[in-house]
């Protein structure tokens, strides 16, 4: 045997090495990026893509993940748009399997969800709130009267009405943590 022969067999296993090397300290630095996303992270870097996800109560939902906030996503789906806060999601499909750290575009609202209701009820909107009542009696039909720091009001009354006083059945007060999913037609 040449012994040039030799050192070129050597170097081709020494590059192959570097090369292996290379890639098994990509996948250790993906790894690590990773374990820093928090899940409001990578839904944000996702915004306008088509999700599905399935809230604790209710329908599995398909469309748009329009915005992202404080703890809560907002998923455009046909003329619905559904707020649905993150405690109430069982699993999300449709998220990219590579991604990267949060692009300087992807913003994440720093809006809490009583801000949210809050403009629903300023605008009047008709909603649907989908409770977590696992009696399955959890959904509520009105306007969103009053909001404050962890609950808020529903007047409660027929979509083919306005709110007004004899329309209204009752007025239920809601904890945030009961919330599944509050829906409104899409204005847009």
């Amino acid at each position: 045997m040449r012994w040039d022969e030799l050192f070129e067999d050597m170097e081709a296993q020494l590059a192959q090495a570097r090369v292996r090397e290379l890639e098994q300290e990509a996948v250790e630095t993906a790894r690590a990026e990773l374990s820093r996303l928090t899940l409001l992270e990578r839904l944000a870097a996702h915004r306008e893509g088509s999700v599905r996800l399935r809230p604790s109560r209710g329908d599995t939902l398909e469309g748009t993940l329009a915005d992202v906030g404080a703890g809560w996503v907002v998923v455009r789906e046909r003329h619905l748009q559904h707020l649905v806060p993150l405690h109430s999601v069982v699993w999300w499909e449709g998220l990219p399997r590579r991604f990267e750290v949060l692009p300087e575009t992807a913003t994440i609202r720093r809006l809490g969800m009583g801000h949210v209701l809050r403009a629903l009820s300023t605008a009047r909107v008709h909603v649907r709130v989908v409770l977590q009542d696992q009696a399955g009696h959890g959904e509520l039909e009105g306007t969103v009267d009053a909001v404050g720091q962890d609950f808020f009001d529903v007047a409660v009354h027929p979509q083919d009405q306005f709110r007004r006083r004899r329309a209204v059945t009752s007025v239920r007060t809601v904890a945030f943590p009961s919330v599944a999913l509050v829906s409104s037609l899409d204005a847009g």
